[in-house]
């Protein structure tokens, strides 16, 4: 009990210092320009053992959209949505990573069909260390922090996109990331191009 707490803890230091990180104004994107269904495909790949192995079913799909990002945080992002998908899925459930190119914006989505989010937890979802009054996360889990989530809305904030959630009890969660697919990059806090 005691490793896996002091495991737990190190965990959230980890996550703590990597938000401290993405929050430095001197903190810089290392973006490239590349087809994000590529990068999503493989993504994908990595989960789909995961997703075997829980009786999950995880389907993609990808349209081509090309845009600059910086491909390690990007995949931070995507996966820790495709994580919290899989985690909340129940048997036979259905996991769904999709993109699609829209005017100007990459949309990149997870759907569930999960036990939803309470109507009240929605405005916090964001929310540093927020968990929400229904977290089924085991007390003494790595998962459930409160921190995936804040993570990926700093990771596309930087990018100059949006994250949204579409969530009702009993009725699955989808989070969408709107990533722009011009050169315009929003950089320690400022759009340029």
């Amino acid at each position: 009990m005691a490793l896996r707490n002091t495991r737990n803890a190190a965990g959230l230091v980890r996550s703590l210092g990597d938000l401290a990180l993405l929050d430095e104004p001197s903190f810089q994107l290392r973006p490239i320009r590349l087809d994000l269904a590529e990068v999503l495909d493989d993504i994908g790949l990595r989960f789909a053992g995961r997703a075997r192995q829980q009786a999950v079913n995880l389907r993609c799909e990808l349209q081509p959209a090309v845009a600059e990002v910086d491909v390690e945080l990007f995949e931070r992002a995507v996966a820790n949505l495709l994580d919290n998908a899989l985690k909340y899925s129940p048997p036979h459930g259905m996991v769904t990573l999709s993109l699609q190119a829209n005017a100007g914006a990459a949309v990149v989505s997870v759907s569930d069909q999960g036990p939803g989010i309470a109507v009240e937890d929605l405005p916090h979802l964001f929310d540093r260390l927020y968990r929400g009054h229904d977290n089924v996360a085991p007390a003494g889990s790595d998962e459930g922090k409160g921190l995936g989530l804040a993570i990926v809305k700093r990771i596309v904030e930087l990018h100059g996109g949006t994250v949204a959630v579409h969530s009702a009890p009993g009725q699955g969660t989808r989070v969408a990331l709107s990533l722009p697919v011009s050169r315009e990059m929003c950089i320690r806090d400022r759009c340029s191009t």
